[in-house]
C-alpha cells in the first residue's frame, strides 16, 4: 500500500476511535513518544494509552501536511481534544468539562515491514480555549 494511503486509513482508524482498526499499524514492539514528551513501547500499550485517554475527551486529528519517504512519514498534524469531564491532564494541561485543547505538531513515522515502528512527536503549538469562553 502506498505510505500515503497507507496514513490516510491510519488516520481515519484512530479518529473513529477504533482500537483494532488503528493499532494494525503499529509494529508489536513499536516506541512511541507524543508532543507531550510520554514514552510508550509496544502497540497495546498505545492502545491502552489512548483507550484510557478516550474516556475523558473528544479528540480528532486533522492532516495538515504529509511527505512520504522510502520508508518514513513526516505529518503536520492539528490535534483538538474536547474534555468531556473535569480535571482531565493532557501534558502540562489540565481541563475542565466542555474546555478545548489544540495542538499543532510534526510527526515522524518511521516504516519497518508496512508497520509503524517509531513514532516522534514534537508540539509547535498549543492552545487552550475555556468552556466559558466558547
Amino acid at each position: 500500500m502506498p505510505l500515503r494511503a497507507m496514513f490516510e486509513e491510519y488516520i481515519a482508524e484512530f479518529n473513529a476511535g477504533n482500537a483494532s482498526g488503528y493499532s494494525r499499524f503499529y509494529a508489536p514492539d513499536v516506541a512511541f513518544r507524543n508532543g507531550a514528551g510520554d514514552s510508550l513501547r509496544g502497540a497495546q500499550a498505545i492502545v491502552d494509552y489512548y483507550t484510557g485517554l478516550k474516556a475523558d475527551v473528544a479528540r480528532s486529528i486533522a492532516v495538515q501536511g504529509l511527505l512520504t519517504g522510502e520508508r518514513s512519514i513526516a505529518a503536520a498534524l492539528a490535534s483538538q481534544f474536547t474534555a468531556l469531564s473535569d480535571h482531565v491532564v493532557i501534558g502540562p494541561t489540565t481541563l475542565r468539562s466542555g474546555d478545548r485543547l489544540s495542538i499543532e505538531s510534526i510527526a515522524l513515522y518511521e516504516i519497518e515491514d508496512g508497520r509503524f515502528a517509531r513514532i516522534e512527536a514534537t508540539t509547535l503549538r498549543r492552545a487552550v480555549l475555556r468552556k466559558d469562553e466558547i
